[in-house]
């Protein structure tokens, strides 16, 4: 049972890192051969678990190895955009200029109805509404509504709106984010302020901090 425990542990450990250094797609976003590659690891992971007969160091290395192929083809394909086009595939375009390019929905076995669904998800009615109706390359579909029925900017109106600040957590349930202090150029005097201006004399009283670079701060101190 021990060993078991161990296998899964060790396991599960390899796979995280594994896919984080894979990158940061979710699932429904993985290229083709990202997806493969997921599924490979999946299985070939939970092989040694279940059955403790298989030999834990073949998984491991056979798991280092897929890792460092799918970095490897990401990279090259990063930069050479014929390799690119192999391993993806190119976006598809399914309506444009005003006509349905029925070519290529056969090629991508897309129905006219699944079509009309993405158009009436992005908030259009129909295909009058809409400029391009285009797959990526991991199977998203974009619907680009034409310029009379894509909501209104403030652009559009000729309006000046302050640009939006982002705002970085600087203390999360009493664990301080010193990395987002750096990044707003505040100290740890400036954040230690702020707290008294609250009645907080602690950063493990604080469940949450956030600051933006103008300096508008919110806290919410934590329930007893």
């Amino acid at each position: 049972m021990l060993i078991t425990v161990l296998r899964t542990a060790i396991m599960y450990v390899l796979v995280v890192l594994t896919l984080r250094i894979m990158g940061k797609r979710q699932i429904a976003e993985l290229e083709p051969s990202e997806l493969v590659v997921t599924i490979i690891i999946s299985e070939i992971a939970a092989d040694p678990i279940v059955d403790p007969g298989k030999p834990f160091a073949t998984a491991i290395v056979s798991i280092i190895i897929l890792l460092f192929f799918e970095v490897l083809l990401s990279f090259i394909a990063y930069k050479n955009i014929n390799v690119r086009s192999l391993l993806y595939g190119k976006p598809s375009t399914f309506y444009g200029d005003g006509k349905i390019n029925q070519k290529e929905m056969e090629n991508q076995r897309y129905s006219i109805g699944d079509l009309l669904e993405e158009i009436r998800n992005s908030g259009a009615t129909s295909l009058d509404e809409v400029e391009y109706v285009i797959m990526e390359t991991n199977g998203n579909v974009s619907v680009i509504q034409n310029s009379v029925n894509r909501p209104v900017t403030p652009g559009d109106l000729g309006l000046d709106v302050p640009v939006p600040e982002i705002s970085y957590i600087i203390i999360d349930n009493g664990n301080l984010i010193s990395a987002n202090l750096k990044r707003l150029n505040k100290t740890r005097g400036w954040m230690m302020k702020k707290l008294r201006d609250e009645g907080l004399t602690k950063i493990s009283q604080v469940f949450y901090m956030g600051a933006d670079k103008s300096g508008d701060t919110v806290i919410i101190k934590k329930e007893k």
